[in-house]
């Protein structure tokens, strides 16, 4: 113990360091993998985190994360992930795609809400010529996704 107190700081980070990056290997082994924001480790199981380009976000993140990123990106790039994003919410998250304004639900807590082109028109309202009827000419859609009532089973 004595001698250990003694060993200089430098030293002891860098052990310290090599115990975290061997810590860090074996949880890939089981695969765990963190979250690219908050750290966390979560099991790589399908729908736990979503992979943007190599970076790693968890559910909880995906909304703080998205508001920051996406003024960030070509507006090509935004709608690629926005699509694989939607895509992954309504798999894995049970989120729900809203048609109409009037459908958004008025009292109900939401977790995650967002405004996503439509990918039936690609955004520009317009189906073979017509107005589309899946996003009733608007270009867009709502995907949300309920806040969990606390106290729930």
């Amino acid at each position: 113990m004595a001698n250990e107190a003694e060993q200089p700081i430098a030293d002891a980070l860098a052990r310290i360091e090599h115990d975290l990056e061997l810590l860090r290997d074996g949880l890939s082994l089981l695969e765990v993998k963190p979250c690219s924001r908050c750290r966390r480790f979560f099991r790589a199981l399908p729908g736990a985190l979503f992979d943007e380009g190599g970076h790693l976000i968890c559910f909880a993140c995906v909304p703080d994360w998205w508001t920051l990123r996406s003024p960030q990106l070509s507006l090509h790039d935004r709608e690629s992930i926005e699509h694989r994003l939607v895509r992954w919410l309504l798999t894995h998250h049970h989120a729900h795609v809203i048609h109409q304004a009037e459908e958004l639900p008025p009292e109900q807590p939401l977790e995650f809400r967002l405004v996503t082109d439509c990918e039936e028109c690609e955004g520009t309202g317009k189906l073979a010529g017509n107005r589309c009827h899946y996003c009733n000419g608007r270009g867009t859609l709502w995907v949300v996704i309920p806040k969990a009532e606390s106290g729930a089973p």
